[in-house]
């Protein structure tokens, strides 16, 4: 007994030294903030929002730094419901209690009341910004309106209710990014074409993390003066959608990039026939660099393009140009090489560009494979390096560049497309390693990106990615993705507790599932798939063992969407798309468990046709009143509509009936074995034999 006492007493020491030792999480863990600053310090007590509050701009900035005060009383408003008034006049450090001064660093009388509490200006940059904060003061100065926009970004996050009113706590913030440029890159050219209201949204809720980076992948999509046939005029991006845009995102001070293809991923261009001389191959995808005509075509495209952007950069493509070599471009391979033929095309493209004095971003997928050639490409392109796995590290796709003397914008991937739901856990990883490794090797950015690989991929379930992308971003070195997710409810949703963490975690539950068991298919392949052919039916098979986690980690995720919707203070219409998201994952698990299930019941009334009875329990099984075809059925129909109404929240009506038509055939595939198995049925009882499991599709003989 005296041993026994002992040794829990020894437990219970050993455990009190590990918690009186216990490193205690640094301020910028409690304040759960995204991006987290570089330099915090909590102090005792805190600033009180009251009606009596009110905003001050300084006076010889109000037309500028007016937005990143409205951006602030809304903030209030939506927290609180207190109208705070905006007010113009010279700032003074020491306002009237319960004012929020947004002051510029040029105010002397700000900077010195900032450096006697320690914070001190230098090396802040034109982005970086102060926040001080105490019982009787709240204050954000910056260099200039972005950094002061930026500071505002961090005060929204730190504002928290208490009663009628809102606190901010007592800190000291010193804080600016690690890298120049943080992107967001939307593909609008493979299915999904948001609309005008949309991207404002995305740019909006990306300035809100500090983004100031966002790009739009272009092929087809622009509605060209001069090659009137190339986009679909029902939904093509017009010269006053993107005048309005580019307004629109200066005020948040995020520049709008252009990304027009110049050689690959052009088909829609180049099924034309009237392009047909300018194709590597008949109606290909590659433009050949062989014809005059193929650089009067670019010219004419930027003509149409470029002054429409006043941003700093073009981003010209060049990625995935696999027909190279294969076409018009053969015995100019054959003579000099493949590696020279694409990079004289990149030099012909920048020397083209060169009156517009843009900076050039291209693609580094196709040149890192010719790293002797890199130095002859004109110092002054960017190279975007890209890669989308979860690797260790990148700096292999990264260094060749920087040895060249070129600079670096890196491009991570949201691993949004081919997916019924973003594999976040793939995702977090190659952002992190990626962003952690360019700022290593001095890039001067980052460019996280979305693809629409598949025509079908909803932006709105991006939305972890991309934060973390700007997180990152603006973070330095390697960002903890633990540390990002437990600030991720309250920075994006403004809700207290862990409740979306849980439902987005419960989410990722059918990927891992499925990397348990060794299945790396894109999964929108498996929710597609016909499980009554020989490859579907195997599919199902193989993806069994994950279907029970699967459904559970997605009716998981449905409950707590339903019960908790109204704790998303921020950024509620976020939560349909991860609805969809989720009931897109039940019925694939439901699919492969009821695709084992029908196979053993057909195959058991099969080989027991003398039992009659067993057959029509067995039967019944697969299709009745309620059944499992029945409920793949419904819930394919199901999907559809949910589908089509989230698609309409964010893009035109253009292509939405490509991707309902495969919902309308998977559901007619159910319905038709409906037909097939009652049919089958009626043949049973008149005769007292069952047609063979493999003509309806039976494949998996237990």
């Amino acid at each position: 007994m005296k041993k026994r006492y002992t040794f829990f007493l020894s437990i219970f020491l050993l455990l009190l030294i590990r918690a009186m030792f216990a490193e205690t999480p640094g301020p910028e863990n409690q304040l759960k903030l995204i991006p987290q600053p570089k330099e915090v310090q909590l102090h005792a007590g805190s600033f009180r929002v009251k009606p009596t509050t009110r905003i001050l701009v300084e006076f010889g900035h109000q037309a500028e730094d007016r937005i990143a005060a409205e951006t602030l009383a809304e903030e209030i408003h939506d927290q609180s419901g207190l109208k705070i008034s905006i007010t113009g006049e010279k700032s003074e450090a020491k306002q009237e209690p319960s004012t929020i001064v947004l002051a510029r660093l040029q105010d002397r009388s700000v900077k010195e009341f900032l450096a006697s509490k320690g914070l001190k200006a230098d090396s802040i940059g034109d982005q970086g910004y102060l926040l001080f904060s105490d019982n009787s003061y709240l204050i954000v100065a910056a260099n200039t309106g972005q950094g002061l926009f930026y500071g505002v970004q961090t005060l929204r996050q730190l504002l928290r209710g208490d009663g009628q009113t809102l606190v901010c706590p007592a800190v000291s913030i010193r804080d600016w990014p690690s890298m120049e440029w943080r992107g967001v890159q939307d593909d609008i050219s493979r299915g999904p074409i948001p609309t005008e209201d949309f991207m404002k949204r995305q740019i909006r809720t990306l300035a809100a993390y500090k983004v100031n980076l966002f790009a739009l992948y272009m092929e087809h999509v622009f509605d060209f003066a001069s090659q009137p046939l190339v986009a679909p005029k029902e939904a093509a991006l017009t010269p006053q959608e993107i005048n309005a845009l580019v307004d629109y995102a200066k005020h948040l001070y995020v520049t709008i990039l252009p990304e027009q293809q110049t050689f690959g991923h052009l088909h829609h261009m180049l099924k034309y026939e009237i392009y047909s001389d300018v194709a590597e191959r008949p109606h290909g995808h590659v433009l050949t660099p062989t014809k005059e005509q193929s650089y009067d075509l670019i010219k004419a495209m930027y003509a149409d393009l470029v002054p429409l952007f006043p941003g700093p950069f073009l981003h010209v493509g060049g990625d995935e140009t696999f027909e190279l070599g294969h076409g018009q471009t053969a015995a100019r391979v054959a003579e000099v090489g493949l590696g020279r033929v694409y990079i004289e095309h990149v030099q012909r493209v920048s020397g083209i560009l060169q009156p517009y004095h843009k900076e050039l971003m291209f693609w580094g997928d196709i040149a890192l494979k010719y790293p002797q050639l890199l130095s002859i490409l004109p110092k002054d392109m960017i190279a975007v390096p890209w890669d989308y796995d979860a690797k260790p590290s990148f700096e292999s796709i990264i260094k060749p560049y920087r040895d060249a003397g070129l600079r670096v914008v890196v491009a991570p991937g949201a691993q949004t497309w081919n997916q019924v739901w973003p594999n976040l856990d793939v995702a977090f990883v190659n952002i992190r390693n990626f962003v952690r490794d360019g700022q290593k090797l001095g890039a001067m950015g980052m460019l996280n990106t979305t693809w629409n690989d598949d025509g079908e991929s909803l932006y709105g379930m991006a939305w972890p990615a991309l934060v973390f992308g700007a997180a990152a971003g603006w973070q330095a070195g390697e960002s903890d993705v633990d540390q990002f997710k437990n600030s991720y409810d309250w920075a994006f949703y403004r809700n207290s507790d862990a409740t979306f963490r849980g439902a987005l975690e419960n989410l990722d539950r059918g990927h891992q599932a499925l990397a348990r068991i060794n299945v790396d298919t894109e999964t929108d392949d498996l929710f597609w798939a016909d499980p009554f052919t020989p490859e579907g039916a195997t599919l199902m098979q193989k993806i069994l063992p994950a279907a029970r986690d699967m459904r559970l980690g997605a009716e998981h995720a449905l409950e707590s969407l339903y019960r908790n919707r109204d704790k998303a203070h921020a950024n509620q219409s976020t939560l349909a798309d991860m609805t969809l998201g989720a009931w897109r994952w039940d019925a694939l698990g439901m699919k492969a468990q009821f695709t084992q299930e029908m196979n053993h019941f057909y195959w058991d009334a099969f080989q027991n046709q003398t039992d009659a009875d067993r057959v029509g329990n067995d039967l019944e099984e697969i299709t009745a009143i309620n059944a499992r075809l029945e409920d793949l059925r419904d819930a394919t129909t199901r999907l559809s509509q949910m589908y089509r109404e989230a698609w309409l929240r964010e893009y035109n009506p253009f292509w939405l009936d490509n991707v309902l038509v495969r919902y309308d055939g998977l559901a007619r595939e159910f319905q038709k074995k409906i037909v097939a198995v009652r049919q089958a049925r009626r043949q049973y009882d008149a005769t007292k034999t069952l047609t063979q499991p493999q003509e309806l599709g039976f494949y998996l003989q237990p």
